[in-house]
């Protein structure tokens, strides 16, 4: 083997040193020109804790940093966070300036919520995939003296369809004292379908225990079991695994492709419907039906296996679980081509096998890049099995991605590595460990190395031990690796809350790859066809046949609903079309139609989702991922110790039907929303035109808007500025004689609105609203915590201390006077930050408050 390095370090700013090479100038190039259009934005955004009440404040910090690690700033300066519920829907949200590629901001919670699971979401408009944003799982508890424990004991089981299957809760209050002989309902969902329910009554022990007989079916998901009682104390869900349940799996060899004729490690991912990670266990048969290998989880959500396949084969996996037993994956057919897999990583090299197709005398070129920027290149003759050691010097901490081209710049095998540069006391916490209650206690940062100009600010917080959860997604050191991968890394048994060592993460690699990136598409990057591509304003979509294939030279037909006129397109080789005449709003009132080339018309045509649809699609995915059981219930100590924090909540009246969108005025920030989710309805100017309603000259007036009985004009900017929760209720219609009570002139149809009247609950107005609620040029400006705190002592108890930008002496530390208030109990000191190779860095101490 001849080697020639060409750098160890390249940026693309100066790859001069290669410049006499165009493969490699032509592979920087069209990096470069990839990521200047589609720039990578990170977000890292902490919090002041995990668990909220209505009415609490969520403080949060953000950094944004590149591909690269390095902190960045945004194209337009701004970043929007929201709050969603589990569903999807969005709560509340605002725009923040980013300075520097840093923001503090918070959110206020509103009143009402629903106790259980949402998602905070971070996003920058540079941003176009929904899984490019930042998501973090919080949890509303409010805190009531009447709730009730609900204890899964033992293992959840895997139901059995036709079979009796069995599973026992132990029930408590507050006080820790059983609830004997109560009675409860348990409900079982297959997705929104229920399948059984029935009474039952827990023993003299408290304990729960049910027989669900389950009916003799397949079903494609976890069942969902929902306890309740007549009292509304219990709010309680968590999720069954079913023998049946469709299993999603993945196929990720080592190098991208499967080759045949090599021993090749491959990973494979399985999900279940709802994408929590699930284990399993199969056989792989050839077409023979012989056995070829096993496969056997190593954590939930990943196999590993060594094939070496064979292209006259093909080859199967059978499920052998009892967990999707019996389905059946068909495994992508083998080719000859280059294998390239990473041996193992010592202390200064990556130790790299390379296996090519043939053997003969060929030039390679090996690239490692981090996103935009080329870190270390070497070109090659190779003519056989070859070992390369690369160098880790000047490999920067974090994900990399190692590749190989040809000279003709096709790229035959890529291959993530990871770098462990972390230094995991690089600062560290001094404070005691008890504190009497309203004591003030010193509390001190300190890094070591004094390296305080290489650290961005840190977000330092005390909130109650008692309020933190250990789902997945809050295991911090794991967080920033995750954000950059399709597919997670899951925690390994046995893990606390450490990261996995550097071996171990380039094990499980195997099985990943980057987030909304591949070689493909950045080398056949055509600026200017991706700009027309944003610059049209038309309809994009797809054409897929009953097994979500695409189908490709498909007419599709588009016959609008209010002139009866037809527009027809055909999809291309991947069973896409673009249809400039109709602009996104407007496609509801088109009923479309698609043929395949065979004449086939049981096809479903689906269409490119914006960004906000995307976001609130990866939120219901977020919320799924974590089992319901893992509900956040404050201890009984904790309660104890506390009663003054908890007050028993007001039950809700149940009306005999209420409309789906009453509860949504509860939660929704723009009385628009409410409209659309009761009537679609598109836009002309500042009228609102509801479908069916554009064939008549006089609808051009738009709908008639009426308030409390008043007709107020047609311009929807009077809806705007309505606050929801100042709405009692909302009437849409298009019919006539509801139209002609107000109207005889208008036929697209009347929006009637009846406002509370100012008769609001006077509980619902936050103190704060009127002048710490501020915007200026439509950004949020951030509250002041400590402002707030002094003002309204009591609306956030268990958060002691939360400063967003702690900056360290040229000491390289920081003190500060924490004063303790009446809260008793485990409070945890946190401090995070992200360190110059973007890294999220958390240390923690717990503090002990005594009476």
């Amino acid at each position: 083997m001849k080697s020639q390095l060409f750098a160890i370090s390249l940026s693309l700013l100066s790859f001069t040193a290669i410049a006499q090479n165009a493969t490699i100038s032509e592979i920087a190039q069209k990096l470069n020109d990839y990521y200047q259009f589609y720039p990578q934005e990170n977000i890292h955004l902490s919090t002041d804790k995990e668990i909220y009440k209505p009415e609490e404040i969520i403080w949060f910090s953000l950094y944004l940093t590149d591909g690269t690690g390095k902190p960045t700033q945004s194209i337009n300066n701004e970043c929007q966070v929201s709050l969603y519920s589990s569903s999807g829907m969005r709560v509340t949200g605002d725009v923040f300036q980013l300075k520097e590629g840093f923001t503090n901001g918070d959110l206020l919670i509103p009143k009402g919520l629903e106790e259980g699971k949402y998602v905070l979401v971070a996003n920058t408009s540079p941003q176009t995939q929904a899984n490019e944003a930042f998501y973090k799982l919080i949890y509303l508890n409010p805190k009531d003296e009447e709730a009730i424990w609900v204890r899964q004991e033992g293992m959840l089981p895997l139901l059995e369809p036709g079979k009796l299957n069995f599973c026992s809760f132990s029930i408590e209050n507050m006080n820790g004292e059983p609830l004997k002989k109560d009675k409860l309902e348990y409900q079982l969902y297959a997705q929104e379908e229920l399948i059984q329910k029935d009474k039952v009554k827990t023993d003299e022990a408290g304990l729960l225990k049910l027989a669900i007989n389950l009916p003799n079916r397949s079903y494609d998901g976890p069942l969902k079991l929902s306890l309740s009682e007549k009292r509304g104390r219990i709010n309680y869900s968590c999720l069954l695994p079913v023998q049946t349940e469709k299993i999603e799996l993945n196929f990720l060899p080592e190098g991208g492709k499967t080759i045949a004729g090599v021993s090749q490690p491959s990973g494979f991912t399985t999900h279940n419907k709802l994408q929590q990670p699930v284990r399993v266990d199969g056989e792989i048969m050839d077409s023979n039906g012989q056995k070829f290998g096993d496969l056997k989880s190593i954590t939930p959500g990943f196999s590993m296996t060594s094939l070496k396949l064979d292209t006259t084969q093909d080859y199967t996996l059978h499920l052998t679980s009892k967990l999707g037993n019996g389905q059946t994956f068909k495994l992508p057919q083998a080719n000859h081509g280059l294998l390239m897999s990473i041996s193992r990583t010592s202390t200064d090299f990556i130790h790299t096998n390379i296996t090519p197709a043939e053997e003969k005398e060929q030039t390679l070129f090996v690239v490692a890049n981090k996103g935009a920027e080329i870190i270390w290149v070497s070109e090659m003759q190779v003519s056989g099995p070859t070992r390369v050691k690369i160098p880790k010097a000047d490999f920067p901490g974090g994900l990399s991605l190692i590749s190989i081209f040809d000279q003709q710049g096709q790229a035959l095998s890529s291959r993530l590595i990871y770098i462990e540069k972390m230094n995991k006391s690089t600062i560290f916490i001094e404070a005691p460990q008890q504190v009497k209650s309203g004591d003030v206690f010193k509390l001190t940062i300190k890094n070591p190395k004094t390296a305080s100009t290489e650290l961005t600010p840190i977000n330092l917080s005390i909130s109650s031990a008692d309020e933190r959860l250990d789902w997945p997604g809050q295991w911090t050191q794991l967080e920033a690796l995750n954000a950059e991968l399709e597919y997670p890394i899951q925690r390994l048994q046995n893990e606390e809350n450490s990261l996995p060592s550097e071996a171990t993460i380039n094990y499980l690699l195997i099985a990943s790859q980057a987030k909304n990136f591949s070689w493909q598409n950045v080398l056949h990057f055509d600026r200017q066809q991706e700009q027309n591509r944003f610059q049209q304003t038309g309809l994009f979509g797809q054409v897929l046949d009953k097994n979500n294939q695409p189908v490709p030279n498909a007419k599709v037909s588009f016959i609008n609903s209010q002139n009866m006129q037809i527009l027809n397109t055909s999809t291309d080789q991947n069973g896409t079309f673009f249809q400039q005449a109709i602009a996104p709003n407007d496609k509801d009132n088109f009923v479309i139609k698609a043929i395949g080339s065979d004449g086939n018309s049981d096809l479903n045509v689906v269409f490119e989702k914006s960004m906000a649809e995307q976001i609130s699609d990866h939120v219901q995915r977020v919320a799924q991922q974590v089992n319901g059981n893992e509900e956040a219930q404050f201890s009984q100590s904790f309660f104890r110790q506390n009663k003054q924090l908890f007050s028993k909540l007001k039950q809700q009246k149940q009306t005999q039907r209420e409309e789906p969108y009453l509860k949504f005025l509860e939660t929704a920030t723009s009385l628009m929303d409410v409209i659309k989710m009761i009537k679609p309805y598109r836009l002309e100017g500042d009228r609102i035109i509801f479908p069916g309603g554009t064939n008549s000259l006089n609808a051009q007036d738009g709908a008639l808007i009426v308030i409390d009985g008043q007709k107020v004009g047609t311009s929807s900017s009077i809806l705007q500025a309505i606050n929801p929760n100042d709405v009692a209720s909302v009437n849409v219609s298009t019919s006539p004689v509801d139209i002609q009570r107000h109207t005889g002139l208008n036929s697209v149809g009347v929006i009637e609105i009846e406002t509370k009247r100012g008769d609001l609950d006077q509980e619902t107005a936050t103190p704060s609203e009127p002048e710490e609620q501020l915007y200026q040029n439509g950004q949020r400006i951030p509250r002041d915590f400590w402002q707030r705190k002094a003002k309204f002592p009591e609306t956030q108890p268990t958060t002691l201390f939360w400063s967003p930008g702690v900056q360290l002496s040229q000491l390289g530390h920081a003190e500060f006077e924490v004063a303790t208030n009446h809260v008793i109990g485990k409070f945890l000191i946190r401090a995070e930050l992200v360190n110059a190779d973007g890294n999220l860095i958390r240390i923690e101490k717990p503090i002990e408050i005594i009476p």
